[in-house]
């Protein structure tokens, strides 16, 4: 399993190539934190009811791993350690959770936290 940060969504909605290929790639190895959903619906463009169901539709194919209560702990824990900021503190926290390694185009928002391993996908 591998989780997705908000940046490469962003990246595919953009219809970049390389994500493309990326996600197509670890289609059925993907999974995000619902943070990054929040973070997308957070979006302008969510203003247009057909682009959000778009969305909602586009991410229902990956596994959505929810914050709990021992995932926000864990985040808690990443935000006061490592003085990142609390969305990037819950998806570092769902990565690890799940065992998973973080791909994100953003690699200095995480690279602080030693307990997950952080890629850049392209």
């Amino acid at each position: 399993m591998i989780v997705i940060d908000t940046d490469i969504f962003i990246d595919f909605l953009r219809n970049m190539a390389e994500t493309s290929n990326f996600i197509e790639q670890n289609i059925d190895d993907i999974a995000f934190s619902a943070i990054t959903e929040a973070e997308l619906l957070s979006g302008r463009e969510c203003n247009d009811k057909d682009i959000k169901e778009k969305l909602l539709h586009f991410l229902s194919q990956f596994e959505k791993i929810p914050v709990d209560n021992p995932l926000v702990q864990v985040a808690g824990e990443f935000r006061r350690k490592y003085e990142i900021e609390v969305p990037d503190a819950l998806i570092a926290a769902t990565a690890f959770m799940v065992n998973a390694t973080l791909y994100t185009r953003n690699i200095k928002h995480f690279e602080k936290v030693k307990e997950i391993t952080v890629r850049k996908p392209y």
